[in-house]
């Protein structure tokens, strides 16, 4: 009788086990070095990123970067630092200690193989395995072995891990596919800058007409809506939406986008053109568009920005952030109110940033003594970077550093350079205002001092 008892006792205690809900939360701790802030964002990299960032999270660290947080999430999701992707999922426990070069992350507890797995990802605007055209060859076949040989090399990694489960091997696999086809795809850039390829409208046309079917092949076994959340992926499969693009003329009807892909995409161009310019009738026509859209992840995060881009119409209030001098001193926005403002956010890795620095200079050189201030603003996140290049190009005017998160979250700096005309009321006057190298940007400033 004991027997028994003690049986169905076990058998109690193993219905209630399986009865325990699922994890839903992930610990991620350890130490953040060089992200040139105490809050760091951890970017959201699922599909949805794509339209909009409302799903990105905040860390919060200390003075050495060191930091310790709880995440609530539903499933396996992709985030990113820096350069660093991540995989997270609900259970993980996962000490990390990155820097903003992904080679050197460490990992350590419940979440680490597949994350030190992910240290090895491409980056797709490097052309992938072209690794920024270090990987080019003579010609495009002997590039073309060498890219496949280095895939073949990643599935095989990719292989051997034991604990991944078969979701993330499906996803990873994508991600390799998706590199080769875009390595294929940015070939003729690289080899133009390389001179391995006659820089003529005819010859690149040629290649991507030969290379088409191959590269569709590979979209096509891309198409599965779940692949969306691997950002590469999204970079191919969007190339199909660029008019007159002749690897899908090569292809001819053979690749076909789900209706979730087409909308991701079309969401994401209305966000482009917020990027760009904000008016009235911009941001009502992408609300409506919002209002359509079958997948709300995508609408909810089309809607945000559009909300978003409503507080940078002209007229409106310009928004304040902080930022420091070369000395380290602090200085807010609003501390330059009462005149005219031309803003010019740049960094010392962007070459147009660069190019229309002197322009930017000579403008101000045009309207000083008047009513206007011109502050150029480094987005650096080294200040050591920063500093660096300032030594080795004199400037003239003030300079300042900021990466204020108002930067991302209030003016949608996403691409640089970009330039911001603010009057003397401090309300945004141009929020897209025209590059100093343009000649509407002194029309621009001199219509807001004759106000």
């Amino acid at each position: 009788m004991k027997r028994i008892t003690y049986t169905l006792a076990a058998v109690a205690l193993l219905a209630t086990a399986c009865q325990q809900p699922a994890p839903t939360t992930v610990r991620l701790h350890g130490q953040l070095t060089d992200m040139g802030t105490t809050e760091v964002t951890m970017r959201y990299d699922g599909a949805a990123s794509l339209v909009g960032d409302s799903r990105d999270i905040t860390l919060h660290t200390d003075a050495d970067g060191r930091f310790d947080t709880t995440l609530t999430i539903t499933g396996p999701t992709y985030y990113s630092i820096s350069r660093n992707t991540l995989y997270l999922t609900p259970g993980d426990d996962l000490e990390v200690n990155i820097t903003q070069d992904n080679r050197e992350a460490t990992f350590a507890g419940r979440g680490a193989s597949v994350n030190t797995y992910m240290k090895e990802r491409l980056y797709p605007k490097a052309g992938s395995f072209l690794e920024g055209g270090s990987n080019l060859r003579a010609d495009f076949a002997q590039t073309k072995a060498l890219i496949d040989s280095l895939a073949a090399a990643r599935r095989a990694q990719l292989d051997t891990l034991t604990d991944a489960t078969p979701e993330f091997k499906l996803l990873e696999g994508a991600r390799i596919t998706a590199d080769v086809a875009n390595s294929y795809l940015s070939y003729p850039s690289y080899a133009i800058m390389m001179r391995r390829m006659a820089m003529t409208e005819g010859a690149v046309d040629s290649f991507y007409r030969a290379v088409g079917p191959e590269v569709a092949t590979l979209m096509q076994s891309l198409t599965d809506d779940r692949l969306l959340d691997v950002a590469v992926v999204r970079d191919v499969l969007s190339t199909v939406t660029s008019p007159g693009n002749p690897v899908v003329e090569a292809a001819g009807s053979k690749l076909m986008l789900s209706p979730r892909a087409k909308e991701l995409f079309a969401a994401a161009d209305k966000v482009n053109t917020l990027r760009h310019r904000v008016d009235k009738a911009v941001i009502d026509e992408a609300r409506a568009f919002a209002d359509s859209l079958a997948n709300r992840d995508f609408a909810d995060e089309l809607l945000v920005k559009v909300e978003q881009s409503g507080r940078l119409l002209a007229g409106q209030p310009a928004i304040d952030f902080a930022f420091t001098d070369v000395e380290g001193n602090e200085h807010r926005l609003s501390d330059f109110k009462g005149k005219v403002l031309y803003l010019d956010f740049w960094a010392t890795w962007c070459g147009p940033c660069i190019q229309e620095s002197p322009h930017f200079e000579r403008l101000a050189g045009q309207f000083a003594g008047q009513d206007v201030t011109f502050i150029a603003l480094s987005t650096d996140t080294s200040r050591e970077a920063w500093f660096a290049f300032l030594k080795a190009h004199k400037k003239q005017l003030p300079q300042y550093n900021t990466t204020d998160a108002a930067l991302g979250e209030g003016w949608l700096i996403y691409a640089i350079p970009r330039f911001v005309l603010i009057d003397r009321h401090f309300n945004i006057a141009d929020a897209y205002a025209p590059r100093p190298s343009q000649p509407e940007a002194a029309e621009a400033i001199r219509r807001l001092l004759e106000k």
